[in-house]
């Protein structure tokens, strides 16, 4: 996948406060009544930005949301759930103008979804091996680790085919626990394409997946609580999951005891 020719300097655009500022006035400005900002993030070394919309309609009991994508350049993963606006940094009145255009009803139900008791729980778990220095990775193929983001990623094939692994946030190599569980990768790469997640690359063709932290706790004060989080995790993917993920935490406390 060749790069998109940028005819202005992103850098510009991504180091400076005034200028994220008038973004977020211009994207607040072009958005539908049901519609507003839950949480953003700007990438560090281009100008492309990341938005959570929440969309609220009027008689339904559960919201839905939206991942608004706004970039000078093509995403590397493909199947994602985003909507993408492509923009000239430093542009705000044009695209402003493109989103106003964009954001049509019909294009608000194309692209938002809604986050079942599944979702919640997942999200949960998440956070909660975070809270003990855990995260999930997984093993790329050579061709796409060494391609770094100039090849597509499929998140539905792609994602769905490599190992995916439990390991030490701080240290990749160390701790790697392989765990099989199909419907579990399904949903994390869902969330990797509704950057509910970020990568990272490591070594040995690993993606890190860290959760989005500023996206993921405004969504969960936003739904309902899921009590006996391990017994419906257990239920929905099986004691041997929870078991692993279990033994890991109580591994990474031994790890912590012994260095402190």
């Amino acid at each position: 996948m060749a790069k998109r020719r940028i005819t202005h300097d992103p850098h510009q655009f991504v180091n400076t406060a005034t200028d994220r500022r008038r973004l977020q006035l211009a994207v607040q400005l072009a958005l539908p009544t049901c519609a507003h900002v839950l949480a953003r993030n700007f990438a560090r070394s281009s100008a492309s930005s990341y938005w959570l919309l929440m969309l609220k309609t009027p008689g339904t009991a559960a919201p839905r949301f939206l991942t608004l994508r706004i970039a000078d350049h093509l995403l590397w993963l493909t199947n994602h759930d985003q909507l993408t606006i492509s923009w000239e940094a430093g542009n705000f009145d044009a695209v402003q103008r493109t989103l106003r255009q964009e954001l049509t009803p019909a294009t608000l139900q194309q692209y938002s979804y809604q986050l079942t008791t599944t979702d919640i729980m997942t999200l949960r778990l998440i956070l909660h091996l975070e809270q003990h220095q855990l995260i999930w990775l997984v093993q790329l193929a050579p061709e796409i680790a060494k391609a770094y983001k100039n090849q597509h990623f499929d998140l539905r094939d792609d994602f769905g085919q490599a190992k995916l692994l439990l390991g030490n946030m701080n240290n990749s190599s160390l701790q790697l626990v392989p765990v099989k569980q199909p419907a579990f990768q399904n949903h994390l790469g869902q969330y990797f394409g509704r950057n509910l997640l970020f990568s990272q690359f490591t070594s040995h063709h690993l993606l890190r997946l860290l959760p989005t932290n500023q996206w993921i706790r405004p969504l969960l004060k936003v739904l309902p609580p899921t009590p006996n989080l391990e017994q419906q995790l257990a239920v929905l993917y099986g004691t041997d999951f929870v078991r692993i993920y279990v033994e890991a935490i109580r591994q990474q406390a031994r790890l912590q005891a012994i260095s402190s």
